[in-house]
Parts: structure tokens; sequence; C-alpha cells
């Protein structure tokens, strides 16, 4: 009988499928020629990410691919650090590497350096057992020639993640920037981190901007940007604007055109951005017909003109973390803007809670998804008012609210609500459960109380709430109280609910709470894990 035969395509489509499978992927290798060459594109696009026990043998792979030169330099620091005991001629002739492995790699990450360090030292370690420890820490120098190779003979990059802190270490003084730059035209993500230091690099801030230039020059087709500035202190810098002194101004111009030159941007995120936001924002207008989502992290909108977004025609997603310096009248240019927003975050910024409600106010009527935090009455009549197409509102109560407030929450349109608190009195949730408005149903609780007896406010909320939800989710436990109070809310509701979101639900149950849950089930409801739907609703669509 004739053995059936699986086409290329076939076999590509089912190595593809197991691309995150490592030790499947191992085995694939073993089948035949072909099976073992297109596995490996697939297993070194990012080798890093394996936790497998073994995984320090891939140094032993990445010194077979060392050039010359990256031989001598690995000798050299070993002789300084007096380890003589290993020898690569040997060990290059009697093992010849099968492909040029570090060529596929696809993925290189930031914490991917940390984790590469590991390996290494791990590998040393392992290779020359008798090796004091203190030896292997002071092998530190020689990680630089690792990342120098694998970044020499990367062909097929797509997503990297790079601190320039990494070119202030001095085996980098001749690396050939060009021609590792060149090899970035795939490059779809990058991440720029440039993480301040105490030491005095102005030599290096040619190399540096060297690398600026040559990114500038060959990488322009990515979708995703992102650049992290020096932190100056935290908390928020207070008066302190000087990241300028920082980032010179030819670094500066450097970024700008890396912004500007780029095809079709997608995603930008920024952070620790102070007197430089301006300049910023002027480079994002080169993007206005692609740019669809923007996030700053810990910047400073002091002296700076919004009206820079509304030039951004396609913009759908905003998010603003750790801000500061927005006025009130900045606000008032984006009454004029032409985008229209599809999500809009507020997480721990530091102006007045007016200027969220207002910058709600002109941007709110196509949003979809809303974050905002310790909300007032003016803020959430705004989000009642001025949000008529909003689908999730996600509220974080960081400080005592009052419960004045919570009466404007019958006005609500959204029609998820996901609610957050420190502070769930009884009061609270009683209040909260008279004055929900009955478009939301479905409804999400987390709640950082440890009192044992917590499950007594949801009974507070299910008894006195409407009877329409559909879903109702609660970072709780599975226990009997909680459970009894569940099923009088599902008979009360005449089996509206459908989801209910618990944590914890491998939790062995005793007979009494395994039936109540079996009750509630055979309602139609089903059980799922808090943390699985809650990131599935809230995730962001980038």
């Amino acid at each position: 009988m004739t053995l059936p035969y699986l086409t290329d395509d076939c076999i590509y489509y089912i190595l593809q499928y197991l691309q995150n499978d490592h030790s499947t992927l191992f085995k694939c290798l073993l089948v035949n020629r072909f099976w073992c060459k297109s596995t490996i594109p697939l297993l070194y696009a990012n080798p890093f990410a394996s936790t497998t026990e073994k995984n320090y043998l891939i140094t032993s792979t990445l010194i077979l691919c060392f050039n010359k030169a990256e031989i001598l330099q690995l000798k050299n620091q070993l002789g300084l650090s007096q380890i003589n005991n290993i020898n690569f001629d040997n060990f290059d002739k009697e093992h010849k590497p099968l492909f040029e492995y570090p060529k596929y790699l696809k993925y290189l990450k930031n914490y991917d350096i940390f984790i590469i360090n590991f390996v290494i030292s791990k590998w040393f370690a392992k290779y020359i057992p008798n090796l004091p420890i203190f030896q292997i820490f002071c092998v530190d120098n020689i990680f630089p020639i690792f990342l120098q190779s694998i970044l020499r003979q990367s062909r097929n990059i797509e997503q990297l993640d790079i601190s320039l802190n990494l070119f202030y270490e001095e085996s980098f003084k001749n690396f050939n920037f060009q021609n590792f730059t060149s090899n970035l035209t795939k490059l779809n993500s990058l991440s720029l981190n440039f993480h301040s230091s105490g030491t005095d690099h102005t030599v290096n801030k040619e190399i540096e901007q060297e690398f600026l230039r040559n990114i500038a020059n060959f990488c322009t087709n990515a979708s995703k940007l992102i650049i992290e500035l020096p932190k100056i202190r935290r908390p928020l810098y207070q008066h302190d604007t000087s990241d300028g002194l920082i980032i010179t101004t030819t670094t500066l111009e450097k970024l700008c055109t890396i912004i500007q030159v780029q095809n079709k941007l997608k995603m930008f995120k920024i952070w620790d951005c102070h007197s430089l936001l301006n300049d910023i924002l002027l480079s994002l207008e080169f993007q206005k017909h692609s740019l669809v989502y923007v996030e700053f992290t810990a910047c400073d909108f002091s002296n700076v003109s919004l009206k820079r977004f509304n030039y951004l025609y396609n913009l759908e997603y905003l998010k603003f973390e750790y801000c500061k310096g927005i006025l009130l009248n900045q606000c008032e240019s984006l009454n004029f803007s032409s985008f229209k927003l599809k999500e809009l975050s507020f997480k721990r910024n530091y102006w007045n809670v007016d200027v969220t409600s207002l910058m709600i106010k002109y941007l709110g009527a196509s949003l979809q998804r809303l974050l905002v935090e310790t909300p007032t009455k003016s803020l959430i009549e705004n989000i009642s008012m001025y949000c008529p197409n909003l689908i999730f509102l996600k509220i974080r109560i960081c400080l005592r609210v009052d419960l004045s407030v919570i009466q404007s929450f019958k006005n609500l349109r959204t029609r998820i609500l996901s609610i957050t608190t420190l502070y769930d009195t009884d009061k609270f949730f009683i209040n909260l459960a008279n004055n929900i408005s009955i478009n939301i149903g479905k409804i999400f609780f987390f709640s950082y109380s440890r009192n044992s007896s917590k499950f007594l406010k949801f009974k507070e909320f299910l008894e006195n709430c409407h009877n329409r939800f559909e879903m109702i989710s609660l970072n709780y436990i599975i226990e009997l109280e909680f459970l009894k109070i569940v099923l009088n809310y599902i008979e009360r509701s005449n089996n509206s609910l459908k989801v209910l979101g618990m944590m914890r639900l491998g939790k062995e149950l005793n007979d009494e709470e395994l039936k109540l849950l079996n009750l509630i089930k055979a309602k139609g409801v089903e059980i799922v894990r808090y943390n699985t739907i809650y990131h599935d609703l809230c995730k962001f669509a980038f």
C-alpha cells in the first residue's frame, strides 16, 4: 500500500501551527532534510523564548557562528578573566554549523538581552564545571561580543527593542552599524530606549547618533515605534524639564527624522518626554494618514499646543498615563478635531479632573471604550451626555468617592461597566446598585479588599440592582455563601444571567458548594475564569 504523501505546503502549515512549541519542533528536525530545513527558521525566529532546562546549549551554536574577529575578541576577553582552558580552534573544527542560525532571528527585545547574558553564563558554568563562581561574573565583557555577532548576521528581524546604552560598551567602538541597519528592511516594530546613566558617554554619543542615522536611512517600514527617553526622577519630575540637556539637539533631529520617514506608521508610544514634546507632535503630523494609536507615558504637556492632534486624521486610540501639564484652555482646540476616536484612556495623570472631563466632551461622540479614574459628578455627567456610542467604560476609584457621584451612574449609556476600587464600603455598593443604569448588561468588579466577608458587599449589590445583567464578573473565589447569593440573583432575574466570572475555578469544592455550582450551571449560566474573560474584553486593538 502506498503511504499517504504530504505536500510541502501541508508540512509548512503544520510546522507554522507548532511554531510556539519548541520541544515538538526539535523532534521535527529529525524527520528528514526537508523537515529540518523548514523547521530551523521557526526555531531560531525567537530562540530565547524557550525556557527549557538545556537552553544554555544555544551558546555553543552562537559561538560556532562567530567569524574570526569575534573568536579572537572572545579569546582575548576570556584571557583577561584568566579563563584559558577552552580550545576554540578544536571546537570550531569538530562542530561545523549546518545553518547560519542567527540570520533567522525575527524578534530581539531588550528583555532578551538579559536572557542571552544569563544563558551564556549558564553555559560557562556547565562547560567549565570547576570555574569559580566569581569568574563567571567576570566574563560580562564577553556578552556584547555575542550580541554583536547576532546583530551582524541577522537578516530577518521584524521586532527590535534595543537600549542605546548598549553602544556605550567599548566593544561596540568598531561595530559596523551600516551593515547591521541595512539588514533591518523587514523591521515592523522598533523600540528605542535612552536609559539615563551616571557616566559621561560623550564619545559614545557619536556611535549612538551613527546608529540613529542609519536607522533613519534603512528602517522605514515600521508600523510600531516606541521611544523611551531618560527618566529624570520619580515621582513625576515636578519642576524638572531637563530632558533636552540629556537628549542633544542632534539626537532629537534624528528621532524626529525616524518618525517622519516611516512609510505607514500605525502605533506610536513615547515615555518621559518633556520639553521636546512639541517637536515630537510636529513630526507625527507626517504620519497623519496612517497613525491610528498614540500613547503618552510620563510626559509633560506644559506649553504644548494640542492643535497638533487635529491633524492626525485617522487617530482612533489615545492614551495618557502619568502625564501632567494640560490646562483647561489647552483643551479648547480639541473641539475642532477631525479624527473619530474609538478608545480614550486616562490613568494617574497629574492635572485637574476637569481637564479629563473637557477632553471627553470634545472627543466623546465616537468613543466606544473609555478608561477614567476617581470620578466626579461633572465627569460622569459628561460621559453620559457626550459619549452616546460607548460600549465599554472602565472606572478606577483610587480615592474615596463622594457617594452623591454614584447617583449620576443611572444615566450612563455604556453596555459594559468595569469598576476597580480600593474603597468598597457597603454604602458604596448599595448606592451603586440603586443607581446602576439599565443599559449596562455586563459588569466587572475588581476589589482590592482583603476582607474575608467581602462577598456580603456583593450581596448588597445583587439584592438591590436591576435584574437585566447578562454577565457578572468578580475577582472572588468560589465559596458557599457567595454561590447562594448568585443563585438567588439568577432566580430573581428570570434567568437573564448567561456568564459568571470568578477566580480560582480549580479550587476543590465540598459537596454543598458543588451542588450549588451545578444548580447555577443548570440555569444556563457559564462559569468562566475572571482573568480570561476580563482580558478578552479589556485588551486593546493592538
